[in-house]
């Protein structure tokens, strides 16, 4: 079916142009309900680390022996853009970056291959752990401060971060609590005495505190076996057996080592306003709504206020929804107003039936747009804001081309009918031409790799929907209606 037929069996058909606009705009409420709200569009790292750990070597032999080894068998995977590597005491990493928009499930599959395939990394080193980098967006922050000591403070804290992820916020980091380390203290002339070395004291500890698996267990039901001997306070080591004689007796760690309980130096103690203090990051994968996580947090805070022990203070912080929420608010006010004064020129210089039908295009349009959006996996942000607001003016332009043109052949003498169907048909060529050309202005946008690519291609992809929902509107639904206005006018 030509256009032209098309847009004539839409201006004869007494329901389909109605249909048409309630099935766009029910299905864009229902799509505003589901989309996600956010500060900027979904980015995505198409990059892949591989982390190996070995436990004790020192940071040479981890570049020595895990990072040049792993390195030659990734470099050359296909799409590999670059690779960097690092090396620290006890672990070492290699990240690969892919040109963007690579295959990620297939470039994940072939770094697990390739480093399969490697069977010269150390026998004591851990089995390398391969996965794909995972953004994640601040939603706000929580200070916990008060004149407790570190323990307290942390115990809280932690507290406070599983209930929140019981609520489902995605993920939660604590900075200001210091690591909790087991001390333990052997006199040297102790040792000397009983003929011991650290190096002894340490490998007994090692072997008798530890929390490994043993394998499974097939039967009617499968089972996972693990020994389970992990202590985990100072108490708990005192009873390790360190030496025992043929007399029968035993030294236990208890009677020649000072055992305590502390916290790691070399970090940082956090403090607010002079006081010790945790702070709680709270994150959202990009697939969770900032405000809705927002929301979850302010809902825990406001029921669990006076619940704390006394002189501890709980703060939110740095709080994204508000900064959303208030540029939401922002650009939906400007859109607003600037929509008023489109209805008010259109209603002093047109027939207020046809001024009326031309502005339902605007919302038609945009919750059309809607739809698109929630399909291509879009969100309502700053950017995809702006484009909406860039598109309402030539939203506009086009419909009151398509119905000043029918009340020009309505005035001419033809029947409402054959003028609301002629007027769109001989705009149809025009208009299409000219939103053409306006998409043609944004597509070169979506060139731009990367991430500013990812981010600056929410306003090209908002501006073509609502140009292109516009034009099915202008054609398909608006000449219908205008048929009906120019009926009830007294243009007749």
């Amino acid at each position: 079916m030509s256009p032209n037929s098309l847009v004539s069996l839409f201006v004869r058909h007494r329901n389909a142009a109605n249909l048409l606009m309630i099935l766009a705009i029910v299905s864009g409420l229902f799509a505003l309900g589901e989309l996600n709200r956010q500060f900027f569009p979904n980015t995505g790292l198409d990059v892949v680390r591989v982390y190996v750990d070995w436990p004790g070597a020192a940071a040479e032999d981890i570049e020595t022996g895990v990072v040049e080894v792993i390195e030659p068998e990734v470099r050359f995977i296909d799409g590999v853009d670059r690779v960097f590597s690092s090396a620290r005491e006890g672990n070492g990493a290699v990240v690969l970056e892919f040109v963007a928009g690579t295959n990620m499930q297939r470039a994940l599959s072939d770094v697990e291959t390739a480093v399969g395939r490697i069977v010269t990394l150390p026998e004591d080193a851990e089995e390398p752990e391969i996965r794909q980098a995972a953004l994640f967006e601040t939603v706000s922050r929580i200070s916990v401060s008060g004149p407790l000591d570190e323990a307290e403070l942390r115990a809280i804290a932690r507290n406070m971060r599983d209930q929140l992820l019981d609520r489902g916020i995605d993920r939660i980091t604590l900075f200001g609590a210091r690591d909790e380390e087991i001390w333990i203290e052997v006199d040297e002339a102790t040792m000397r005495r009983l003929d011991l070395t650290l190096a002894d004291i340490a490998n007994v500890v090692g072997d008798t505190s530890q929390d490994t698996p043993l394998g499974r267990l097939e039967g009617a039901v499968e089972r996972q076996l693990r020994s389970l001997d992990l202590r985990r306070t100072g108490a708990d080591y005192a009873d390790i057996e360190v030496r025992s004689f043929e007399t029968g007796e035993k030294i236990f760690l208890a009677d020649i080592a000072n055992i305590s309980e502390r916290f790691d130096r070399a970090q940082a103690i956090g403090r607010r306003d002079g006081r010790p203090a945790v702070e709680l990051v709270i994150e959202r994968a990009q697939t969770a709504d900032a405000l809705d996580a927002s929301a979850i947090v302010a809902d825990f805070l406001a029921e669990t206020d006076g619940q704390w022990p006394p002189g501890v203070d709980v703060e939110a912080f740095d709080v994204l929804a508000v900064l959303i929420e208030d540029r939401i608010d922002l650009l939906i006010t400007n859109g607003l107003g600037g929509l008023a004064l489109v209805l008010a020129v259109l209603f002093v210089f047109l027939n207020a039936r046809v001024a009326f039908w031309i502005a339902v295009g605007i919302p038609v349009s945009i919750m059309a747009t809607a739809v698109v959006m929630l399909a291509s996996g879009q969100s309502i942000n700053m950017l995809s804001l702006f484009g909406i607001i860039m598109a309402l003016g030539i939203i506009v332009d086009d419909a009151i081309v398509v119905g000043e043109h029918a009340v020009h052949r309505h005035e001419a003498g033809l029947r409402p009918l054959d003028a609301a169907e002629s007027g769109a048909l001989r705009m149809l060529a025009p208009v299409t031409a000219a939103s053409l050309t306006t998409i043609a202005t944004f597509l070169p946008l979506f060139l731009i790799g990367d991430v500013i690519g990812q981010i600056i291609s929410a306003i090209p992809f908002v501006v073509v929907a609502v140009l292109v929902a516009s034009l099915i509107e202008c054609f398909l639904v608006l000449p219908s209606h205008m048929r009906d206005a120019l009926t009830g006018s007294r243009l007749r």
